[in-house]
């Protein structure tokens, strides 16, 4: 299975420059970022809860390769959400590189567990859940996108020693995934999120994840 490193790294830009985009429609202050981010909260525990659901209902062969890849999910996801919540009541610099801790660290489970699903032989079981990891993938990187825009992140950092780089992950799908969340949750045209998406993909580049 390949992986595109421009459509990847495209799927992760969606929203890594979204202010630049949206600005005159959200804003872009810590407060509203910090509201964002617990906004896309409970996509990714609905996400992590879909994965678990597909990981069950595939062929037992299939479940077998994937199935301890993403054990912890919903756990994780349930982590970030209050972490997320405790950011927005107290928007400290200390907080927010706790929540980023968590969130990479989540993020590294889900691209490792996009490489393992890319083993799964039956495609019909591999393209299920792929789709549902993709799914939480985008929730997940939204938020990392998030963080990038707060100052005090050290995510630059924290980049360097990342095991799994997202363009080892993301296939050409993805971007048109990321590309309907993020007219969904801000509301704009397909279009405009499309551009984001293309429009971010330096950004995060840059930020070397």
């Amino acid at each position: 299975m390949k992986f595109s490193f421009q459509s990847k790294l495209a799927a992760w830009a969606a929203i890594a420059l979204l202010c630049l985009a949206v600005t005159p429609v959200i804003g872009c202050t810590k407060a509203t970022i910090a509201q964002d981010i617990v906004a896309w909260t409970p996509t990714i525990i609905s996400t992590s809860t879909t994965v678990a659901s597909v990981v069950a209902s595939i062929d037992p062969g299939s479940g077998i390769i994937i199935s301890a890849a993403v054990a912890g999910f919903d756990m994780l996801a349930k982590l970030v959400a209050a972490q997320a919540q405790n950011y927005l009541d107290n928007p400290s610099t200390s907080v927010l590189l706790t929540l980023q801790n968590q969130v990479l660290t989540f993020q590294q489970q889900i691209n490792t567990s996009i490489l393992q699903a890319a083993k799964i032989t039956n495609m019909q079981s591999q393209q299920r859940v792929l789709a549902a990891i993709e799914g939480l993938s985008t929730a997940v990187t939204a938020v990392i996108a998030l963080i990038a825009t707060v100052k005090g992140n050290t995510l630059s950092t924290a980049s360097l020693t990342a095991p799994v780089k997202i363009a080892q992950v993301i296939s050409p799908q993805q971007i048109d995934v990321s590309t309907q969340m993020v007219a969904e949750h801000y509301g704009i045209t397909t279009g405009a999120a499309e551009a984001s998406v293309r429009a971010s993909i330096y950004a995060l580049r840059r930020i070397g994840l």
